[in-house]
C-alpha cells in the first residue's frame, strides 16, 4: 500500500512538473517522456515536429535542433529550385529534393522528443530556463527562416546570381583613408610621445640586459645546475631528469647561449605581464566596470593575429629586442590578467566575512587572504603567459629579436628542414622545462 501510494505521488510530482514545463497539460509528451526515461534508445516520433520543422523547434526553446532542421531544409529544398530553375535534370534533381525534403523532415520528427526531453531535465535542474510553448520565439525562428532560406536556395540553385549576393560590397576609397587615418595618428604619436617610448625602450633594455647577464653570463655548469636544483626543489626527481636532458640537448646541439638569450625574453615578458597583468586582475575582480572594459580588449588581445602586434611595436619602438619583448606581452598578458581575477572571484565569502568581522581592512584581506588562496590561479596565469610567450619567439624574430626564433626562420627561408626543426624541438624543450618547474610550485 505505501509503495503503491509513493509511486502515485511519485507519478503526480512528475505530472505537476510536465505541466508546468509545458505550460498545459499533455497526455502525449506525458507517455513519450516516460517511455524515453525507461528507455533513452526508444524511438519516438512527434508528428508537429514533422509538419513545422524548425518552427517546432523554436517555439521550444531548441536551437540547436532548430538549426539543424533548417541546414537540413534548405540542403533539400535546393535540389527542388535547382530542378525548377531549369536544371538538365529537371526531374531528377527535383525529385530527389522532394525525397530528401521528406526524410530530413522524418528525422527531425525522430530526434524532437529526445532532444525536448533532455532539455526538460535540464529545465528541472534549472528552473529558470525558458519553457513552454512560445509565441515570440516562433517569431524570431521565422524571421530567421526568412532571412536565411530564399537568398541561400537561391545562391546555390539559380544559374545566375546577382553580384551584390556573391561578392560583398566593398569601397577601396573607404579603406585608403582610414588607412591613411591610422598612419596619421601613428606619425603624431610617435613624435609627441617619443621621450615615453625611449624611456620604456631604455627600461625594456635594461631589464634585458640583466637578465642576458644572468643567463648567459653565468658558467653553462652553474646556469645548469640551478635549473635542475630548482626543478628538483619545485617538481621532483622526473622533472630533474628530463631538464638535465633537455639541457644536455641544447649543449650538445649547439642551442645553449640562444636557448639562454630566449629564456632572458621570456622571463622578462613574463616580468613585465606580471607587474602590470596582476594588478589589473585584481582591479577587474574587484570592479564590475573595470571588468567590462577590460573583458572586450582582453578578448580582442588573444584573437588578433600575432603577427599584428608586431606592427604597433615596430611603428613606436623601431626594430630589436625590446620591441619584440613588448609585442610578447600584448600577446601573452591576457591569461594573467584572467586567471588572476578567477583567482580572486574564487575566494570563498566565508573566509572574507570572517576576516571583516575580526576588523580586518581592505589592504589586509587582500594580502593575507585573496591573494595567498589565489596563489595556484596566479601561477596558472604565469605558466600560461611563458607558453604564450615562447610561442611568439619564432614570430618575434622577425623584428630582430634573436634567440632560437631567429634560428627557426633562417631556416624557412633557407629551406633547411633539419635544422629548423632542431631550433623547433629546442623551443619546446625550454617550452616543457618551464611548465614542468611551474606545474610542480603550483602541486605544493
Amino acid at each position: 500500500m505505501s509503495n503503491s501510494t509513493t509511486m502515485t505521488a511519485k507519478r503526480s510530482r512528475e505530472q505537476h512538473l510536465l505541466e508546468q514545463f509545458l505550460g498545459h497539460s499533455s497526455d502525449y509528451y506525458v507517455e513519450q517522456f516516460e517511455r524515453l526515461s525507461h528507455n533513452r534508445r526508444a524511438i519516438s516520433f512527434n508528428v508537429a515536429a514533422l509538419v513545422a520543422g524548425p518552427l517546432w523547434a523554436a517555439s521550444r526553446n531548441l536551437w540547436g535542433l532548430f538549426w539543424l532542421a533548417a541546414a537540413l531544409d534548405v540542403f533539400s529544398l535546393v535540389f527542388v529550385a535547382q530542378g525548377l530553375w531549369g536544371a538538365e535534370e529537371y526531374g531528377q534533381r527535383a525529385a530527389l529534393g522532394v525525397v530528401l525534403f521528406g526524410l530530413f523532415r522524418g528525422l527531425i520528427a525522430v530526434l524532437s522528443n529526445p532532444f525536448y526531453h533532455r532539455y526538460f531535465n535540464r529545465w528541472r535542474i534549472d528552473t529558470s530556463l525558458s519553457c513552454g510553448v512560445s509565441q515570440q520565439r516562433s517569431i524570431q525562428g521565422l524571421i530567421l527562416m526568412l532571412a536565411t532560406y530564399p537568398l541561400t536556395i537561391y545562391r546555390f540553385s539559380a544559374q545566375e546570381v546577382a553580384g551584390f549576393i556573391e561578392t560583398f560590397p566593398t569601397s577601396r576609397a573607404i579603406a585608403r583613408t582610414t588607412a591613411h587615418w591610422i598612419d596619421s595618428t601613428v606619425e603624431w604619436l610617435t613624435l609627441t610621445f617619443e621621450g615615453l617610448f625611449d624611456t620604456i625602450t631604455l627600461m625594456i633594455r635594461e631589464i634585458l640586459n640583466f637578465l642576458e647577464l644572468v643567463f648567459i653570463g653565468v658558467p653553462w655548469p652553474v646556469m645548469a645546475l640551478l635549473l635542475i636544483l630548482l626543478a628538483w626543489r619545485m617538481a621532483g626527481m622526473k622533472v630533474v631528469l628530463f631538464t638535465a636532458a633537455a639541457l644536455s640537448y641544447l649543449g650538445f646541439f649547439g642551442f645553449w647561449d640562444k636557448a639562454m638569450s630566449t629564456m632572458a625574453l621570456v622571463a622578462a615578458s613574463v616580468f613585465i605581464c606580471f607587474i602590470v597583468g596582476t594588478p589589473l586582475g585584481i582591479w577587474a575582480a574587484k570592479n564590475h566596470r573595470v571588468n567590462a572594459v577590460l573583458t572586450p580588449l582582453l578578448d580582442l588581445m588573444q584573437t588578433m593575429p600575432s603577427f599584428v602586434y608586431l606592427i604597433p611595436a615596430i611603428a613606436f619602438f623601431s626594430v630589436g629586442k625590446p620591441p619584440a619583448v613588448l609585442a610578447t606581452v600584448i600577446f601573452a598578458m591576457p591569461p594573467m590578467i584572467r586567471l588572476t581575477t578567477l583567482g580572486i572571484r574564487q575566494v570563498p565569502e566565508s573566509v572574507i566575512e570572517a576576516m571583516l568581522a575580526f576588523g580586518a581592512s581592505p589592504r589586509q584581506i587582500l594580502f593575507k587572504a585573496e591573494l595567498p588562496l589565489a596563489v595556484p590561479s596566479i601561477m596558472a596565469g604565469i605558466n600560461q603567459s611563458i607558453m604564450m610567450s615562447l610561442s611568439m619567439v619564432v614570430i618575434a624574430a622577425l623584428i630582430g629579436a634573436g634567440g632560437l626564433g631567429y634560428d627557426v626562420l633562417f631556416s624557412l627561408q633557407h629551406m633547411e628542414a633539419g635544422k629548423g626543426l632542431l631550433a623547433g624541438i629546442a623551443i619546446v624543450l625550454c617550452a616543457m622545462i618551464l611548465d614542468r618547474i611551474i606545474q610542480g610550485g603550483r602541486k605544493q
